[in-house]
């Protein structure tokens, strides 16, 4: 009897052991799981510091007009009344840029042929008429 008893203990440790230390077991997954929560605080970390880059960038935006000025100069290289704008690519950026102009069609000599078909339909815009859920419901009586 006590046979029978130590080898269902036996039997029983060996079940938590291989539960615990087998393939797919508890140690694995918790192995996993560390590296899986490493992974995402580093991906925490990237965006914290971005939202905080932005959020930066949104109060210098909100608070000082030299911001939109600087802004405007460097993205859309916009320049001031009797200003000479000289701008210095590097080949690899002249190359994209140049990429990006050819894709686009050119506005000043479209291939429109007369009587072709319209390439969209003039339509009543929602500007100026509400969807009928954003309506204001009918008045109740007429004023005199």
């Amino acid at each position: 009897m006590t046979r029978i008893f130590i080898l269902l203990i036996a039997a029983g440790i060996a079940v938590v052991g291989w539960q615990l230390a087998g393939p797919g077991g508890v140690w694995f997954r918790a192995a996993e799981l560390e590296e899986a929560l490493a992974q995402q605080n580093e991906t925490n970390r990237q965006l914290r510091a971005r939202n905080e880059e932005l959020s930066a960038e949104l109060y210098s935006l909100q608070h000082q007009r030299d911001a939109i000025e600087e802004r405007a100069r460097r993205e859309l290289y916009m320049v001031k009344k009797d200003e000479v704008l000289f701008r210095l690519e590097t080949p690899e950026e002249y190359e994209k840029r140049a990429a990006e102009l050819a894709s686009m069609p050119d506005y000043r000599s479209p291939d429109i042929k007369p009587g072709s078909r319209q390439t969209f339909a003039a339509k009543r815009g929602d500007l100026y008429h509400a969807p009928k859920n954003l309506r204001a419901p009918p008045s109740r009586g007429k004023r005199e």
